[in-house]
């Protein structure tokens, strides 16, 4: 009796403790668990969609259009195709667009086709609007094949101003993980302006929430944030006045740029020769890459900020500054300036033969005369001319809004021993101070070196000026001691003398401005020439490629100056050869009522 007690017992205990895991169980399920199966159900219920906006335009200052998005179509499949149908659809598409890549097709559908997947699938990014319209009534018949509006990226000047802009490319993986909204508008800016600004230019992504039923089939929008669509950007340049600049320099390598000396505000930059944005967009194909990637002429490199120069006497300004504020001198004191000085048994020359007399600094700066920067600056000596230099802008990006900009270089003995390991010797100052040398510069710092010459600071040169509803905003510089800024009027009067008056560097090849034009020349050699060679070949003789670059800089007008030009001949043989491009630029300020 006392064993049968025990052996109930144990049998209610067992019942007792399955029940309470049953209970518990059921508990968890009902209770526990309802917020997270309520949660999971919602999402089988709804779908979230991004919202991708259109990309900005880039409008010229005028309103001239620069990067549009062109209307059109894109083709998608419906998910789950059989590979029998999915064939037949290909050949259907492939009937009515003969060019397009079916291999491409089937790759793109069968990368994104799932169980999972309820969505129609993307295998044509885009139909031109001309196109689909002949064949639409046809093929909208298709349950199988979805139509929807896309855009593509069109630059409707083709070269024109194509360094400044850039384009834009498919985003890859690295694109996406800098910036994941490229990931659903499929597209990023490579280069220019469009990379430069890409996260405005493709504004803020929305998105729509909606509720589906079973067959992922749209019943009703629950919730909606629109996308942001006030991404336009309106730059500073003037298309007409850029597109005068490319006729002057057709059949020509170099470059341009009209700077407004006071705001930064870039009108016109141009580097030449250009290539077509439209190539690139959707993929450049690799003939028409290889043809612009073997040009001798690389029309793929941004000359105004990505290529370095000697810039030859067009810096004399500065080391003129320099020179008055550490060689013992003022701009008044004459010193003699024969054809040569010889240093350490070797000779260097002026560019004039025999020499040019008693010379002060304007006199200096209106003929370029070498020797007289030869000699005083091993009075004021290399660190001091340097360290002038760098405060004028030189050996410092500008800040201007295009990517990748380059440094330049302006040595001194502490950089030729840190880069070379060697000593400075007398010899390095004498090149130095003509803009030859180790010595390189941008086009783009002597644009805005030339604007701090003008205005007594020195901008940020920009090119963009009205972000959507925002305009661009930036704060010239005040770089300059009272010494200093004590002496601009000197340096003024010899860029003008260099122009406008007899004996100037630039006076036969700039007349004809319908304002008055200050201005300098530099010719800066490419090959080193012997100095112990008393006549030269002349540069019209030499190959291409040997012969020296060109540049002028100047402001407008002389007095209350407005606008900085600077111009770059590569290989242009002398300074002087740009005078025409000068004074053509200064008149089209003019004509279109930026100067009066």
């Amino acid at each position: 009796m006392k064993k049968l007690n025990i052996k109930y017992k144990i049998a209610i205990a067992f019942f007792t403790i399955v029940w309470v895991v049953l209970l518990t169980k059921i508990f968890v399920l009902t209770v526990k668990s309802h917020q997270y199966f309520e949660q999971l159900a919602q999402r089988n219920m709804t779908k979230k969609e991004v919202l991708v906006p259109a990309r900005g335009q880039i409008l010229d200052r005028n309103g001239e259009p620069l990067a549009i998005n062109e209307l059109g179509f894109s083709i998608s499949l419906q998910p789950l195709l059989k590979n029998d149908v999915l064939n037949d659809q290909i050949k259907l598409i492939q009937g009515f667009f003969p060019s397009i890549n079916t291999e491409n097709i089937i790759k793109t559908y069968k990368k994104q086709n799932s169980i999972y997947n309820h969505s129609p699938i993307k295998v044509v990014d885009y139909i031109s609007y001309v196109d689909m319209q002949k064949i639409y009534p046809q093929i909208i018949q298709n349950k199988n094949i979805l139509i929807q509006p896309a855009t593509k990226r069109l630059y409707p000047n083709n070269l024109a101003a194509s360094h400044i802009i850039g384009y834009v490319g498919s985003s890859d993986e690295n694109d996406i993980l800098k910036d994941p909204v490229s990931k659903y508008t499929g597209i990023i800016g490579k280069t220019g302006l469009e990379k430069e600004y890409n996260s405005f230019l493709q504004g803020q992504i929305g998105y729509k929430v909606v509720a589906v039923n079973a067959f992922n089939q749209e019943l009703e929008v629950l919730e909606e944030s629109k996308p942001e669509t006030q991404n336009d950007l309106i730059l500073s340049i003037d298309m007409k006045l850029q597109q005068i600049a490319d006729k002057e320099f057709e059949g020509k390598t170099g470059s341009v740029i009209v700077m407004d000396v006071h705001t930064g505000e870039i009108l016109v930059a141009g580097s030449y020769p250009e290539y077509n944005l439209n190539d690139f967009v959707g993929g450049i194909s690799y003939k028409k890459w290889n043809t612009l990637r073997e040009d001798i002429y690389n029309p793929l490199l941004n000359r105004f900020v990505n290529a370095l120069y000697p810039p030859g006497s067009v810096v004399k300004m500065g080391v003129g500054l320099a020179l008055l504020e550490y060689a013992g001198i003022n701009e008044n004191t004459k010193i003699d300036t024969p054809g040569y000085i010889e240093v350490g048994g070797r000779k260097f020359r002026d560019w004039k033969a025999d020499g040019h007399g008693k010379t002060d600094l304007v006199k200096a700066l209106r003929e370029s005369v070498d020797v007289y920067f030869y000699k005083l600056s091993q009075n004021a000596g290399m660190t001091n001319i340097a360290n002038v230099l760098r405060e004028l802008g030189f050996g410092e990006k500008t800040g201007v809004d295009i990517p990748n900009e380059f440094l330049g270089i302006v040595p001194d003995p502490e950089w030729k021993m840190k880069r070379y390991g060697k000593v400075w010797y007398t010899g390095d100052t004498i090149v130095t101070s003509i803009g030859q040398g180790a010595f390189l510069v941008t086009p783009m710092q002597i644009a805005r070196y030339t604007a701090l010459l003008a205005s007594g600071k020195l901008p940020t040169p920009h090119f963009a000026k009205t972000f959507g509803k925002e305009d661009y905003q930036s704060e010239p510089k005040d770089v300059l001691s009272d010494f200093q800024k004590s002496k601009l009027p000197v340096l003024q009067k010899g860029m003008y003398e260099a122009c406008s008056t007899m004996g100037g560097t630039a006076y036969w090849r700039t007349r004809g401005a319908k304002v008055k034009i200050a201005c300098k020349t530099g010719t800066a050699q490419v090959v080193q020439i012997s100095q112990e060679i008393k006549i030269r070949i002349k540069e019209s003789d030499l190959e291409y490629f040997h012969r020296s670059h060109g540049w002028i800089t100047g402001f407008v007008p002389y007095k209350n100056p407005k606008y900085a030009i600077t111009i770059l001949l590569e290989h242009g043989q002398s300074g002087g050869r740009g005078g025409p491009i000068l004074v053509k630029m200064a008149n089209a300020l003019y004509d279109n009522g930026y100067l009066k």
